[in-house]
């Protein structure tokens, strides 16, 4: 009988998360059982809040590791966490899988992200969707707003590495503003007229009439 693999989830705690510890564990947990049903290889579940600091998420694959308690990793799903994990467990030849890391960064399977595996896409596949829409339409002027939050401790949002990738896809050439939807006076009205003076053809012509009407 072989000893059971160690798989080692690591998420955050935050209930409010749409991955959060407590949403992914029964999952993980009834594959596991549904799979020593079937064959008989028997796997033990651990896993730890992530916190999605790049700070506590981090030590804690050191800790699991180094105590010979990691085959594969579950996670990270924070991108912040996600980033050195997955260093790490190319330094350590680990298998690592993930719903998170579709920033464009992690496109090229070699050091030192070769022992990922991201099953949710990426973002740069995303930016190649609009590269076609744009080509289909023959549209040349691109802007793109998208938001972004204010604190930088936080680090960027998804909104953020998504249009990173389809501004470098465009040659990181299109003018481009953030803002933070949960900032409470946030001046759209205003952002829609910038945008429109950057971004050129009939629709943008349509939105500047609109926006004096308002």
């Amino acid at each position: 009988m072989y000893d059971p693999i160690k798989l080692v989830v690591l998420a955050p705690e935050n209930e409010t998360l749409p991955y959060a510890l407590h949403k992914i564990v029964p999952a993980v947990i009834y594959a596991v059982q549904t799979i020593a049903n079937e064959n008989r290889q028997k796997m033990e579940v651990i896993y730890r809040d992530t916190q999605c600091s790049s700070t506590h998420g981090p030590i804690h694959a050191l800790e699991l590791y180094y105590s010979g308690l990691v085959d594969v990793f579950l996670g990270p799903v924070c991108s912040y966490v996600l980033a050195p994990v997955a260093r790490y467990s190319c330094v350590w030849d680990t298998p690592l899988l993930t719903a998170a890391g579709r920033s464009d960064f992690f496109d090229e399977k070699k050091f030192p992200y070769s022992m990922i595996t991201r099953m949710n896409g990426s973002f740069s596949q995303v930016a190649q969707f609009f590269l076609k829409l744009l080509k289909k339409f023959g549209w040349k002027v691109v802007a793109l707003l998208y938001h972004n939050v204010q604190d930088t401790a936080l680090g960027h949002s998804d909104c953020h590495f998504a249009l990173a990738a389809l501004y470098a896809s465009l040659g990181k050439k299109s003018f481009y503003m953030d803002f933070d939807e949960t900032h409470p006076t946030a001046d759209y009205v205003e952002m829609m007229k910038k945008m429109s003076l950057n971004a050129r053809g009939k629709s943008s012509l349509l939105l500047q009439q609109v926006l004096k009407n308002i």
